[in-house]
């Protein structure tokens, strides 16, 4: 009879300690969210991408369950964090390209002006 108590008692701990995918996709969505606010500005080019991808996995994990309206709005609100941290981090980066090539190209410009000017 105890051992029967026992592994009744041990099989509900455990089953209430696991999270339920549904769940769990949320909470890697918190994590995400999390981990790129605290990282953004660190972030390079490659490190977005990969950010991204973990971002879209976890959209398709989302996608195969029902949420309630205040999941569903957390969820909105984490996505929208996500996706502006995201166009934030690689225009930024891109656009730091931009103005390099910019530099660059001035620059020859002025290295040529100064050659050819007597």
């Amino acid at each position: 009879m105890t051992k029967k108590l026992f592994l009744t008692i041990l099989a509900g701990i455990l089953l209430s300690s696991c999270h339920t995918g549904k769940d769990a996709a949320l909470q890697d969505l918190r994590n995400l969210t999390a981990e790129i606010e605290t990282n953004a500005t660190s972030y390079n080019f490659n490190q977005w991408l990969k950010e991204q991808k973990k971002y879209e996995k976890i959209d398709k994990r989302l996608a195969r369950y029902d949420y309630s309206q205040a999941e569903s709005h957390e969820i909105g609100e984490l996505k929208g964090q996500c996706l502006g941290y995201f166009a934030k981090g690689v225009l930024g980066k891109a656009s730091n390209k931009i103005i390099d090539a910019a530099n660059q190209i001035q620059g020859i410009i002025d290295g040529v002006q100064k050659v050819l000017t007597p």
